[in-house]
């Protein structure tokens, strides 16, 4: 048995999560999941061209400010706004409308839909 059979050691599957667009270029999470593990990691990804932009994957689903936060990194261009509710800092591009206003992963839940 080599490194092959070692639980955490391939990934098994890769789960895209929906696109989206940041500054008129379209990104998504791909859900990777191990080999004899339960835990996971996500990687984002440009779509044009399936470039993986995370140097370390994250252990959960990326945070909008997470995100952002790797996009600048590689030279995209994010407008932020503010949080209708908390007033906090949000990508423009990743913020939803609710009751009005913009919310970011702060304050979204998909019942809200």
């Amino acid at each position: 048995m080599g490194n092959r059979s070692r639980p955490g050691s391939i990934v098994i599957r890769e789960i895209p999560h929906p696109e989206f667009t940041v500054d008129g270029e379209k990104f998504r999470v791909d859900e990777l999941v191990w080999n004899g593990i339960t835990g996971r990691s996500f990687d984002l990804v440009r779509c044009n061209g399936d470039e993986v932009l995370t140097d370390e994957s994250f252990d959960e689903y990326p945070t909008d400010v997470q995100i952002a936060s790797v996009l600048v990194d590689h030279g995209v261009y994010v407008t932020w706004t503010t949080c209708t509710f908390c007033r906090a800092d949000i990508p423009l591009d990743l913020a939803r409308l609710c009751g009005g206003g913009l919310v970011g992963d702060c304050h979204w839940d998909e019942r809200l839909r």
